[in-house]
């Protein structure tokens, strides 16, 4: 796995830490919103919300404005899904 250090999950809610680890598993690689809705409503028996997408991407938006601060975002390949990346490469680390 990657160098994910930096990142204070003390800040982050709930759901963005369970998106959050998601995307540190992933070790770099795309992660689709459907395994991002699975990683935080996978033990609901309705399988979460019918918003489930809206919510994602709302908690993307809350978790990558405090990434930021640790130097990392979360960056959106559009139909593919997101990737942590490090703000300084400009790409995601190695």
């Amino acid at each position: 796995m990657g160098d994910f250090s930096g990142i204070d999950v003390a800040k982050l809610t709930r759901n963005e830490m369970l998106i959050v680890e998601a995307l540190v598993q992933a070790n770099h690689r795309l992660t689709s919103i459907g395994v991002l809705i699975e990683k935080v409503w996978g033990d609901c028996p309705d399988g979460g919300p019918l918003s489930a997408p809206i919510a994602i991407r709302g908690h993307i938006c809350t978790a990558r404005k405090k990434l930021e601060k640790a130097g990392w975002t979360i960056r959106a390949q559009k139909g593919h899904g997101y990737r942590l990346e490090r703000l300084d490469s400009g790409k995601a680390a190695a």
